[in-house]
């Protein structure tokens, strides 16, 4: 349980990290541009350079996540499967690809009858 509000606390400030490093990339390029006179231009460009390192905070707390995530399921004995192939089972004999519900690709699909046989 502890845990859990670790977590809560540490990621659940992304946001204010993506919207101060924005806010101050933008008030940096206000501020030279009062100091330059260059108006308009110093603003975009530190505006974009604070997206930019607000994208590198949300990647650096994706990778946290992740890592976080497969270091529990290590530890608890229970790795996530990485995906599901239904194909490969079947092809394996495996019982329980013949009682999962698998969409046919476009291509694969029936034409539809005209009418209903009853």
């Amino acid at each position: 349980m502890k845990q859990d509000w670790k977590a809560v606390g540490s990621y659940g400030t992304v946001g204010l990290e993506v919207v101060l490093c924005i806010l101050v990339g933008l008030f940096i390029g206000r501020w030279l541009d009062a100091k330059l006179g260059t108006e308009p231009y110093l603003a975009v460009l530190w505006f974009f350079f604070g997206l930019g390192a607000a994208g590198k905070a949300v990647h650096r707390a994706w990778r946290e996540m992740q890592a976080a995530a497969a270091r529990e399921e290590r530890e608890q004995g229970n790795p996530a499967p990485m995906f599901d192939d239904r194909k490969a089972r079947a092809a394996d004999g495996d019982r329980r690809a013949d009682s999962i519900d698998v969409v046919p690709y476009p291509d694969e699909r029936q034409p539809a009858k005209e009418h209903d046989e009853r």
